[in-house]
Parts: structure tokens; C-alpha cells; sequence
């Protein structure tokens, strides 16, 4: 034993050696991120993280060599375009000199493939790489902050492993109402409104319409299981019934996908309310279809309602009229022009360029850059040349025709550079906001900022946008819950248009928060009349209610009334608008 411990000894003072004699002069990480970055250097270097792939791509380890570079597939140009959106975001900044002067951001952007795993992985990859040497100590280039993620379970995950180091997590897409809880996640803000917003605003809708017997379904996870929770007690508090509550799988089989179609089908309830991600609720759109299940409204949540894979024109004869609510939009043309000037042969330092390049044009790049083994390969029978131009191709990617996610990452980065410029100015002599210094310690250091001055610069954000939208945090991180109302149409060519056709904006006194114009809408079968969705219609003059056993109270039996007496019902099921759930201008 004693030999052996003796020979370790020898060995970790001989590793120690080695590694001293060797080692350079900028500190480094004993371990690498196993997964594609996009990067640029700056003075400042902001971090994002995207599931531009929606999954990972399990590996069996045999433990006799390092794990390679985990691979992921499903490659998702609409998230793709909101990383691209974030360079782009940064250049501008970069070229104003009056915000930041004298300070380049640069960017890592990272891939975490939808997995809570590797997001997590990729976090504290961020918060823990000393690179340079300031003043003889080890300091990294990196803001203590991360723009991202865009699901609300990852992060969640990514918060609570951030909040061990109060590093604050800037999310653009993430709404869950749970994540609003400072005690659980005090570091976390959001340039999207709080799910229960939009719960909020749900309820009021479909009670204003007269629904009173409604489905809802919900993804799988803390977004749809919150926000199909919220809504419930919501809308009970109207007087609506829920009909069934059906959980969308993560894992989805064709049996699972039956299964929820059937109680859809077989439901009398005409209108279904769906919180789910556009992926998850995909699957049984798609059995809809096989089915062919039609007369049904469906009422959509943000993350879908705008969906370019959900409202295809195969879909539209089962989804036509449906109605939500969606995040503000903005019109960027600049953004369009950057987005079509990618080349993969230009930028090598784009690991997801020739992916998408292939993707883009269904063809193989010839080329030999180790890029191309961060994901599961397709072959194309065409090669590509390197020369085609995405201004020729019409896809998700440069559309930019709804961008609202994509605002969103505007906001986030905004908001992120007026908290630095803010804390520059303190450091200059000009305060922070308002004039006066934003730390009671003093002013803080970029090259030495920590994680808690910046979380107190961002509570203090609030400027004015390009788009003329006040953008700032609540108490909460959060920002006002400001919503479009989408309605879907056919166009001429058949294809889906996403019509306007009413706002809701939570910081307006309560009458004034919901408004549409219900002249505007094209319900379900381009109906222009607003569809019933009862358990039972309102009992006529001579007829009362009679509750039935087990069931609930929007659901009964008209019994005529007994000799000498009356009842006093209006008769017909009614569609009068009630002011305090909306209003019809």
C-alpha cells in the first residue's frame, strides 16, 4: 500500500510538473464544451443559448476514450434565424456610437439541442472561463450573464443552476408564470410576458364569446401544464366548464396521438384550447389530419398561434379560423438583407452555416471543415456550389414578415447594453439612471464586474426603442403582458394569412385591456358567425335546470316547471358581449 501511494506521489507531482512547465501564460479550462459555437471577440462578450437542433442524438460510451462531440439532428431554421438576429443585434449596437462608446460586444452563441442536460452543461461552460489576464489576475472576457434559453423547463434549470453564483438569465422566449417566483428564481428576467397574462386573456376571450364548454390540451412540461393550470382556474371563475384536459407526451407514439384525437373527436365540446410549443403539438395536428377531424375551433397560445409548421396548407382545412394570441411584432428590413448576406464558404467560423446551407438548398457541400461532424449528416443527391443565394429561396429563415420572437432577442440585447452603457456612464461621472450612481458601493468595473451589479443595472433598465415601445422590468423581471390577437384566414393561393384582429395590453385600466374587432374574424368552416361550444343549451320560457349527477355544472337537463310556477330564462344561448371580458370596436 504504501509503495502504491508513494508512486501516486511521484506521478501527480510529475502531472503537476508537466502541466506548470507547459502551461501558458492565459489561464485556460481543463475541460472543452462538446458542442458548436459561434464566436467573436470583444471587449464584452455576451452569451446566448438556442436549440437551433430540437434534439440530441444518443452515443453509447464505452468508457475506454473520451466521449466525442455530442451530435444533434432536427435542425430548426426558425431558431436558427433568431441566433443570426442576435449577431446582428450586436453589430448594430457596435455601430452606435452613442450607446456603449468606445466598447466592441462580441458573442458566443451556443446550441443546447432542447436538452436540459446540456444547457445546464453549457452554463456553467459560461460562468466558468477565465481566458485573459487583467492586471495579473484571471478574468474572463465574458458578461457574468446569458441571453437565453427559449424553453421555460430549461430555463428553469439553467436559473437555478445560475442563481448559485447570482448570474442573471435574460430569456426571449421563456413564459411560464412560475418563473416569476424571485424566491426561486431571483436572477431570471424575460423580454416576453408572463403566461398568466395570457391566461388571463384567454379566459376573457372565450367567455366574451360564449363558450362555456371548452377542451384544453398542454405540452408535457412547465409551459403547457402551467398554462392549461392557469387558464382553468381562469376561466372556472367565468362560469366556463372545462370538457377534458389531455397532456401532449414529450415522446410521442402513434397510440398516444390516437388516444387524444379520439377524446377530441368524440368531445362535444367544439372549442380546444392548445398550450404547447409548435414541435410538441405537431404530432397531433398531423393525426387530426388522418382522422379528419374537422368542426372544431381551436384557440392557440403564443408559441404556436403564428407557426409556420402548424399552419401549412394540408392543415388548413382542419385549422382554419383559429384564434390566440400572439407577442408583439416589429418590422426589421435591415435584418432581412443581413440574414441573406450568409455565406458557409465565407464564414467558417459559423459551425451551423453549412447545415443550414444544405438544409436551404437540398444539396451536399463539398468541403472538409471539422464543423461538419457536430450533427447527424443528410445526404442530398445535388452538390452545392457555395454560390446560390438565399434572396432566390423563400423559407422561415428570411422571412421576416412576423418577427416576434425575434423582437424579443431585439429587447433582450437592448436591454442587456443599456444596463452596460448605464453602468459606463456611472463609471464616467454621469450616475447611473436618473444621474445618480446605480451601486450604493460605488461604480463598477467591466473588466471586474460581477454578477449582482449587473442584475441591479437590468432592474433599472428603461429606455425607448427603435419601435417606439417602453421596454423595462417589473419587480418580477418581467415586462407588460402585450399581446396581438391572430386570427387565422386562407389567402387566394390557399395559403394561411395571419390576420390582426384585436390587442390585449395588461397595463391599460380593465375595460380597456381587451380589444378586437369581431367584424374581422373568420371562424372555423369560414363561418362568419361566432360557433357554440355548450353542454347543454339555455332551457326555454316554462323550463328550469336540472343538474346532472357527476357532472358539471354547465352541463344539465331542461324539466318543465311545475304547475304555478314560471321560469324566468331568456331562452336561446345568447352571444351579448360582457364589457369586463373585452371589447368589440
Amino acid at each position: 500500500m504504501g509503495f502504491l501511494l508513494g508512486l501516486l506521489s511521484a506521478l501527480c507531482l510529475c502531472a503537476a510538473f508537466m502541466r506548470t512547465a507547459s502551461e501558458p501564460e492565459d489561464c485556460a479550462r481543463w475541460d472543452d464544451l462538446d458542442t458548436a459555437v459561434v464566436h467573436k471577440d470583444g471587449h464584452v462578450v455576451l452569451a446566448g443559448m438556442f436549440p437551433i437542433h430540437s434534439k440530441g442524438v444518443e452515443q453509447e460510451h464505452a468508457y475506454k476514450q473520451r466521449p466525442g462531440r455530442r451530435k444533434c439532428r432536427g435542425f430548426n431554421l426558425r431558431v436558427f434565424r433568431w441566433s443570426q438576429a442576435m449577431i446582428f443585434f450586436i453589430e448594430e449596437i457596435n455601430r452606435n456610437p452613442a450607446l456603449l462608446p468606445n466598447i466592441t460586444l462580441g458573442y458566443r452563441l451556443y446550441d443546447t439541442c432542447g436538452l436540459e442536460q446540456l444547457s445546464v452543461r453549457t452554463a456553467l461552460s459560461v460562468i466558468s472561463q477565465p481566458l485573459k489576464s487583467w492586471g495579473g489576475r484571471c478574468v474572463s472576457p465574458s458578461l457574468p450573464l446569458i441571453i437565453g434559453d427559449s424553453g421555460s423547463t430549461l430555463s428553469m434549470a439553467i436559473s437555478r443552476v445560475l442563481n448559485l453564483n447570482s448570474v442573471p438569465l435574460v430569456s426571449y422566449f421563456a413564459s411560464c408564470a412560475c418563473l416569476s417566483d424571485k424566491r426561486q428564481f431571483p436572477y431570471f428576467f424575460r423580454t416576453i410576458p408572463s403566461d398568466v397574462n395570457q391566461a388571463d386573456a384567454l379566459a376573457r376571450l372565450v367567455r366574451h364569446f360564449g363558450w362555456t364548454w371548452v377542451g384544453t390540451m398542454g405540452a408535457d412540461d412547465d409551459y403547457g401544464r402551467t398554462g392549461i393550470d392557469m387558464f382553468t382556474a381562469e376561466v372556472t371563475k367565468l362560469g366556463v366548464c372545462v370538457a377534458f384536459r389531455v397532456i401532449i407526451p414529450k415522446l410521442p407514439s402513434s397510440e398516444s396521438m390516437r388516444e387524444i384525437v379520439t377524446i377530441i373527436r368524440d368531445s362535444t365540446a367544439t372549442v380546444i384550447v392548445a398550450f404547447a410549443i409548435e414541435e410538441d403539438i405537431h404530432p397531433v395536428i398531423q393525426e387530426i389530419v388522418r382522422q379528419n377531424v374537422t368542426g372544431k375551433q381551436w384557440v392557440a397560445s403564443e408559441a404556436w398561434v403564428t407557426s409556420t409548421l402548424i399552419s401549412t396548407r394540408e392543415n388548413l382545412p382542419f385549422l382554419d379560423g383559429t384564434i390566440g394570441f400572439a407577442i408583439r411584432r416589429a418590422e426589421m428590413p435591415e435584418l432581412k438583407q443581413f440574414l441573406e448576406t450568409l455565406n458557409p464558404l465565407a464564414e467558417p467560423h459559423n459551425p451551423f452555416a453549412r447545415e443550414f446551407w444544405e438544409m436551404q438548398f437540398q444539396c451536399s457541400l463539398n468541403t472538409t471543415e471539422p464543423f461538419a461532424s457536430t450533427t447527424e449528416s443528410t445526404a442530398y443527391n445535388n452538390t452545392c456550389t457555395g454560390a446560390e443565394r438565399i434572396q432566390d429561396t423563400d423559407s422561415i429563415y428570411n422571412d421576416v414578415s412576423q418577427l416576434r420572437v425575434t423582437y424579443n432577442m431585439h429587447k433582450a440585447v437592448y436591454s442587456v447594453a443599456h444596463a452596460l452603457h448605464n453602468m459606463l456612464m456611472c463609471q464616467h461621472g454621469g450616475g447611473g439612471r436618473g444621474g445618480a450612481r446605480t451601486l450604493t458601493s460605488g461604480c463598477a468595473d467591466i473588466h471586474t464586474l460581477q454578477p449582482w451589479q449587473i442584475v441591479q443595472y437590468l432592474k433599472e433598465v428603461s429606455y425607448t426603442n427603435l419601435f417606439g415601445d417602453v421596454v423595462h422590468f417589473d419587480a418580477n423581471g418581467d415586462p407588460v403582458g402585450s399581446y396581438d390577437i391572430i386570427n387565422w384566414q386562407k389567402n387566394g393561393d390557399g395559403s394561411v394569412k395571419y390576420v390582426t384582429v384585436g390587442r390585449f395590453d395588461s397595463s391599460l385600466p380593465l375595460q380597456q385591456q381587451l380589444v378586437f374587432s369581431q367584424r374581422d374574424i373568420v371562424w372555423h368552416g369560414a363561418h362568419r358567425e361566432v360557433p357554440v361550444s355548450v353542454c347543454s343549451e339555455t332551457c326555454p320560457t316554462g323550463y328550469r335546470k336540472a343538474s346532472r349527477t357527476g357532472q358539471p355544472v354547465c352541463c344539465y337537463d331542461c324539466v318543465l316547471c311545475a304547475e304555478g310556477t314560471i321560469s324566468n330564462s331568456t331562452g336561446k344561448h345568447s352571444h351579448r358581449p360582457d364589457p369586463s371580458n373585452g371589447t368589440d370596436k
